[in-house]
């Protein structure tokens, strides 16, 4: 029984390895901070909360792009660069001003899934090879977890 859990888990973990690679760092951030920072009474997010979110938004974006990333710190990695800048102009053109409303709304969010794609697009252009067979192998996991989960409430 200890095996099959054990299995289980090891399988969980795969898929959740598999989803970080798709890399959806930015809207993952903003959207946390959304859900977590405080709102002053004018609608204004908590700056030191939301920039923690921000920061680890960034480290999530790096990790997953780590060629990209050495490029870009290197100053051999524009493309990097106009993302960011995509996603400033974005959040200028879309904000009404209150994080709150523009959380609740969600328009806001996005311009931090087009920069994730953005980034992810910028990071082929700089070397960054995709992981091969990413959406194969995760569907290949299900059927074994689903296999598992039924073991283990002994349905099977």
């Amino acid at each position: 029984m200890a095996q099959y859990r054990v299995m289980l888990v090891f399988g969980i973990f795969l898929l959740l390895a598999q989803a970080a690679l798709a890399s959806n760092c930015a809207a993952q951030a903003y959207s946390k901070a959304c859900a977590s920072c405080p709102f002053g009474p004018d609608g204004k997010i908590d700056q030191s909360c939301s920039g923690g979110y921000q920061s680890s938004g960034v480290a999530c974006s790096a990790t997953a792009h780590p060629i990209a990333n050495a490029q870009y710190a290197a100053g051999k990695c524009p493309q990097i660069q106009s993302c960011i800048d995509e996603l400033n102009s974005c959040k200028a053109q879309y904000s009404s001003g209150n994080d709150s409303a523009d959380c609740q709304e969600g328009s806001v969010s996005v311009c931090f899934s087009a920069a994730d794609s953005c980034v992810d697009h910028a990071a082929a252009e700089c070397g960054e090879k995709p992981p091969e067979c990413k959406t194969p192998a995760a569907l290949l996991l299900l059927p074994l977890l689903a296999a598992g989960f039924l073991k283990l409430t002994n349905r099977i």
